[in-house]
C-alpha cells in the first residue's frame, strides 16, 4: 500500500526523468497510423489521443481539423514509414534539420513526422500544458521540402537487444541503489507500478508482437530508472541511468517505426 499511495508524489518529483524516458507520442504515433490505414475508427482514436493528452488544440481548432490534414497530406504507400517518431535527449540528436522553424519550435516531448509527396515532411510538434486546470497539449504543424537527417533505422531486433542489455544493467543497479531499505522494501514492486502508468492507455488493434515488445521492455527500464533517481532518491548511480535513455529512445522509435510498415503491409495487400 506505501507504494503505490506514493505513486503521486512520484509524479510531482520524477518531472525532469520522465521528460528523458518517457513522451505520450509513442502511442499518439502509433494511433494515427493505425487511423491512417483504417485500422483503428475515426471516434476510437480520438478518444485514445485524449486519453493521451486530454485537451487537444491545433490552430484554434481540434483533433478532428488535425486527423484531416494528416490524411490528405500523408504519402500512404510511401516505401519509408509514412509516420515516424522523433525523440531526443542527451546524447541524442533530434532528426529535424538543423535552423527550421521546426527544430526551433521542439520541446523535449518530441515531434511526430508525417511522410508526403515526394521529399516533402510534414511536421508535427507538440507542446504539452499541466500547469492549468486541465493538462492539455498544443500541436504546430511544419513543413520541409528537404530530406530529413536519416534516423538510426534499427531493427526490432536490435533495438531490442540493445535495450535488454539496459534493462540487465538496470536492474543490476536497482538492487546495488538499496532494495532492501525499509522505506522501500519492494524495489520491483514499485517497478512494476511505475511500469503500469508507462502502458497506459494502451495500444492499438493490429500492433506487432515485437513493437508491443519494444514498448514494453522500454517502460520497464524508464520505471526502473524513475524509482532509482526519484523514489530511492538516490543519485549516485546517475552516470550509468542517464546513459539509459538514449536506449529508451531508440526502442520506442524502433517499435513505431515497426508497427508503421506493418500497417502498411496489411493495407496494401
Amino acid at each position: 500500500m506505501l507504494i503505490v499511495a506514493g505513486i503521486v508524489s512520484v509524479k510531482i518529483a520524477a518531472v525532469h526523468t520522465r521528460a528523458e524516458v518517457y513522451s505520450p507520442l509513442q502511442n499518439t504515433a502509433v494511433w494515427l497510423a493505425a487511423w491512417l490505414y483504417g485500422v483503428e475508427s475515426t471516434d476510437d482514436t480520438i478518444d485514445a489521443l485524449t486519453d493521451l493528452g486530454d485537451t487537444h488544440s491545433y490552430g484554434g481548432q481540434g483533433l478532428s481539423q488535425l486527423l484531416a490534414d494528416a490524411r490528405l497530406e500523408a504519402a500512404l504507400d510511401s516505401p519509408e514509414p509514412v509516420i515516424r517518431l522523433v525523440l531526443w535527449g542527451p546524447g541524442q540528436a533530434p532528426g529535424l534539420r538543423a535552423g527550421t522553424p521546426a527544430m526551433q519550435a521542439l520541446t523535449p516531448a518530441g515531434a511526430i513526422v508525417i511522410r508526403g509527396e515526394g521529399s516533402r515532411s510534414h511536421i508535427l510538434v507538440p507542446s504539452y500544458d499541466s500547469s492549468g486546470p486541465r493538462p492539455g497539449v498544443s500541436w504546430r504543424w511544419f513543413e520541409d521540402d528537404e530530406r530529413l537527417p536519416e534516423p538510426e533505422w534499427l531493427s526490432p531486433g536490435e533495438a531490442d537487444a540493445l535495450l535488454s542489455q539496459a534493462t540487465n544493467d538496470a536492474a543490476a543497479l536497482i538492487e546495488a541503489a538499496g532494495g532492501t531499505r525499509a522505506e522501500l522494501p519492494n524495489p520491483r514492486l514499485a517497478v512494476g507500478t511505475l511500469a503500469d502508468f508507462y502502458d497506459t492507455p494502451g495500444l492499438p488493434a493490429g500492433v506487432t508482437p515485437r513493437a508491443a515488445k519494444l514498448f514494453s521492455r522500454a517502460d520497464r527500464v524508464a520505471a526502473t530508472i524513475e524509482t532509482v533517481t526519484d523514489r530511492l532518491g538516490d543519485h549516485s548511480f546517475d552516470p550509468q541511468l542517464f546513459a539509459l535513455w538514449r536506449h529508451i529512445r531508440s526502442a520506442r522509435m524502433a517499435g513505431v517505426a515497426d508497427a508503421v510498415m506493418d500497417y502498411r503491409r496489411e493495407w496494401a495487400s
